[in-house]
């Protein structure tokens, strides 16, 4: 199986399934070191592989546990690349059910330089998580799917935007 990441013209076109985990009114992240934002887990879609399959596979990867229960809440289609080549992202985003907090990782296993993170639901549009729109897909009703479409070229952090404070590993 192959990730569906591809150069095309002057753009990196790629799939990828975000996974949406709320617990005790925060959303959370990862965070690369040295990073000013942080991004929703998971990864790429790989070939042959449904959206479901895949957000199992990635939690799995990620946090070394059996994925709970998961529902696709959204689509978006991302258009972003201040940081290098233009990048098309189509993100399927996957509501998943929480760990326990004891059970969660400090740091992806499939990426040690990437820390978990909790960032306060309230915090969420002001904080750069990524992509922008993922506040909007925190609330979509059951049985319901949410298409959003972002041109995002601008990843700076607001000029309140701590990192350290607004976050934290819970």
């Amino acid at each position: 199986m192959a990730d569906i990441r591809l150069p095309i013209g002057d753009h990196k076109f790629s799939v990828r399934v975000g996974l949406l985990c709320v617990r005790d009114g925060a959303l959370l992240a990862n965070r690369l070191d040295g990073d000013e934002f942080a991004f929703v887990p998971g990864g790429a879609l790989g070939t042959g592989e449904d959206v479901l399959d895949c957000a199992r596979r990635e939690w799995l990867e990620e946090t070394g546990l059996e994925a709970g229960e998961c529902r696709l809440v959204g689509v978006v289609e991302n258009f972003f690349g201040n940081r290098g080549p233009l990048q098309h992202e189509i993100g399927f985003y996957v509501r998943i059910e929480p760990p326990e907090p004891a059970q969660l990782p400090e740091v992806v296993l499939d990426g040690a330089d990437t820390a978990f993170l909790w960032v306060p639901l309230d915090q969420v549009r002001s904080f750069p998580v990524l992509p922008v729109p993922v506040a909007e897909l925190l609330d979509v009703p059951a049985g319901q799917i949410r298409h959003v479409v972002t041109r995002d070229t601008d990843l700076s952090t607001p000029a309140d935007g701590d990192l350290g404070a607004a976050a934290s590993g819970r």
